[in-house]
This record gives C-alpha cells, structure tokens and sequence, in this order.
C-alpha cells in the first residue's frame, strides 16, 4: 500500500470508537465515510461543506450505504456552527481556500474540546505545478503562522505526503 494513501492518513490521526470529528470542507464524503467506520456507533462525524451540492451527494451516498453516524453541515465562508464539540478537525486541501484563516480558526476553535486537535493536509508550494501557479497551496511557515495566531500549536508534522504539508495542532494551554 503507497505511503500516501487514504488509509495511512486516516492511521495518523487516531481516531477512536466514540470520538467526534469534523470533517471541512467533505467534498464527496471519502473522508467523512472513513471516519464513521473508526468512530463506531457511539460516535459521530460532521460532513462540512460551503457547497450544498457536496452535502446532497454525500447525503445520498450515507442512505445508500447504511451510515447513520454522519451528518451534514452546510458551512458559511466564514465559519460552522455544530451542536456539540469535537474531538478532532480535519481539513484536506482546503487551508488556501479561507479567506481569513486566522479568524476561521479562532472561530472553529470554540468547537474544539479542550484536548482537541485540528488536522491541516494543504499543498505545498511547487514552481511548475497547477498548485503553483494558481496560489492552491500554503507554505509550511504561513501555515505555523497563522495557526499561531489563532491560538494554535504544532503536535505533530508528517512528512509522507509528496508535495503536501500535514500538521496536526492543539490548543495552545493544553
């Protein structure tokens, strides 16, 4: 199985029976599907997305395969509203998208149970690339930055994605 596969994602967040997680930005739901298998029936995902489009196909993929341990959130540009904390925030290739991430997460953050994480997977910056050229990436330092200011630390930093940053943050305090 390549190093930089889905399940070896999944493997370094942790993820537990019983936890909740919060899946942003979903897109078609892979994650938030995987999610709900480690989390079991005691816990609970949140599918995020600020496209409703996303959320209906999730929506009916859930029905379809029988998962009831999701939900769908419709998020504003700016921020989410959910009814309860999570455990574990997880955003894939969405970080450059926020138009005020510092404020995003300083936001999202009141969300997050006092030993909660916030998982960033986000392009890395490359000269010759589609990601490159149309500013879809963040650099390593922008994003400890930005996270900083929100209230942010680095926990852990993988290094098995090629061309992609993955850093996992906990609240500063902890």
């Amino acid at each position: 199985m390549p190093k930089n596969s889905p399940s070896t994602i999944i493997e370094h967040l942790n993820i537990k029976d019983g936890m909740v997680v919060g899946d942003i930005g979903s897109g078609g739901g892979y994650f938030a599907c995987e999610f709900s298998k480690k989390v079991g029936k005691e816990g609970q995902v949140y599918a995020i997305d600020v496209k409703e489009k996303s959320l209906d196909y999730i929506t009916r993929n859930l029905e379809k395969e029988g998962i009831t341990n999701v939900k769908t959130i419709l998020a504003q540009p700016h921020g989410i509203d959910l009814p309860e904390k999570v455990d574990l925030f997880f955003l894939r290739n969405v970080f450059h998208h926020l138009p005020e991430p510092a404020e995003y997460f300083k936001s999202i953050g009141r969300f997050l149970k006092d030993n909660g994480k916030i998982a960033i997977i986000d392009y890395e910056k490359q000269k010759f690339s589609f990601t490159g050229i149309f500013g879809h990436y963040t650099s390593f330092n922008v994003l400890l930055d930005i996270m900083e200011r929100a209230g942010f630390y680095p926990l852990e930093k993988h290094d098995f994605l090629q061309d992609q940053l993955f850093v996992i943050f906990a609240k500063k305090g902890d």
